[in-house]
């Protein structure tokens, strides 16, 4: 072969490069595109990409014959793209201070299976350990009559801040999950199943699946809560958990309001979690008599007409305004996502909530801010997970099946 003629076989194979680079390039904005808009039209799929119809077209009839898209009929003339998951199935584990919740997704059959393990609060037991996480994943698979290298994936939610790079549990926090302190979970779970592990910090993955399926879809940015028995944020920008420097970006439930207030785990006073989670408000209600053991209890006690619980649901309306308004002042996100048990609570939480001086300052200087409450309940952390490995492996689902949201009696 001659020198110029190696040439142009050189020069037409960078050229071939080059274009499938672009082509790979074009699939993966639609692909983001459908993840964060949903079930969307070719002509709509094309304007929000900034390609050609003709490009769009293509791309949708690759996906679609690859399995990883469907079109849903809208009329006579135009469908909708939805993406659809098109590998096997995914196990999402949400690992908190006194219980370890484990669900398999199986796409290809539409079938959900759960597990779950629970330990007593403020004992060595907290949390678990990662070996009984691996053992309620085996259990998963096997009832699922699969192999765990069958399944596409696995998500881990952590109760519990995860720092970066280090992908372990930040230090200030290491002592609400004893078991799991200093070590790489990332790491340690996939050197064990050999499937690709996510590991994410459990208000982070309620925020994606909120931004995947809920209030939050078709957000640029938006803030979620998650207000329960601990209270945690997680922070979506441009279609992406933020982390900020080291991971910590969304502690919103760290964030001091009284100086002078309760010593908090993390080693500070007055944090936002000291006088909004659920062991602050029981705290707050025993004083007074109070006998609800939980926070559904107080809930139902306040829809009933109990006015202490009215009071004390009142007043966290209250703090959760001062802390959301102050995060927003700094974020400008376009909305606010209130989840967990306060997000359901209503006018209960939400009257005070909307109404304290601190909000009322932020619309004055924001007024397109929107606070709303969240719609995927449920098993958020859970979910979540299942769109983090989706999203991991390429892949997608912009419906929320009913299947996915029922969960099944637990097996231990």
């Amino acid at each position: 072969m001659s020198k110029q003629s190696g040439t142009r076989a050189e020069q037409t194979k960078a050229a071939r490069a080059r274009t499938s680079g672009v082509r790979r390039g074009n699939t993966l904005k639609v692909l983001e595109a459908l993840r964060k808009d949903g079930p969307t039209s070719q002509a709509a799929l094309a304007r929000s990409v900034e390609l050609s119809p003709a490009t769009v077209n293509n791309i949708v009839k690759a996906l679609r014959d690859e399995g990883a898209v469907e079109l849903q009929p809208l009329n006579g003339r135009e469908s909708l793209v939805a993406l659809v998951p098109t590998q096997g199935a995914v196990v999402s584990i949400q690992v908190n201070v006194t219980s370890l919740h484990g669900a398999l997704f199986d796409f290809g059959r539409g079938d959900r299976y759960d597990a779950e393990v629970t330990f007593e609060e403020d004992s060595e037991a907290e949390g678990g350990n990662p070996e009984i996480a691996l053992e309620m994943i085996h259990k998963l698979a096997a009832i699922a009559g699969l192999e765990v290298r069958d399944l596409a994936g696995v998500a881990v939610g952590m109760q519990a801040p995860i720092a970066r790079p280090s992908g372990k549990i930040a230090s200030w926090a290491r002592l609400q999950l004893p078991s799991w302190q200093d070590i790489v979970i990332e790491e340690a779970l996939a050197g064990e199943l050999g499937v690709p592990v996510v590991v994410e910090n459990d208000a982070n993955l309620a925020a994606l699946a909120e931004w995947t399926w809920g209030a939050g879809r078709g957000m640029d940015d938006f803030l979620y809560v998650a207000c329960g028995s601990r209270i945690g944020g997680g922070f979506v920008i441009n279609g992406k958990i933020y982390y900020g420097g080291d991971g910590m970006a969304g502690e919103i439930g760290h964030m001091m309001l009284e100086p002078n207030g309760p010593v908090c785990f993390c080693g500070s006073r007055g944090c936002l979690t000291t006088v909004t989670s659920e062991r602050s408000i029981l705290s707050a209600l025993r004083a007074s008599g109070g006998t609800q053991r939980n926070l559904a209890e107080v809930i139902e006690a306040a829809k009933e007409g109990d006015p202490a619980c009215q009071r004390v649901l009142y007043e966290t309306g209250r703090h959760l305004g001062r802390a959301l308004a102050s995060t927003a002042k700094v974020m400008a996100p376009s909305m606010i996502v209130i989840g967990g048990l306060l997000g359901r609570s209503g006018s209960l939480v939400f009257k005070s909530l909307l109404s304290s001086a601190e909000v009322n300052s932020l619309k004055a200087v924001s007024p397109s801010i929107r606070f709303r409450a969240a719609e995927v309940n449920a098993d958020a952390t859970l979910l979540g997970g299942v769109a983090a490995v989706l999203e991991h492996t390429g892949q997608g689902a912009s419906d929320l099946s009913a299947w996915m949201q029922a969960a099944q009696p637990f097996r231990k």
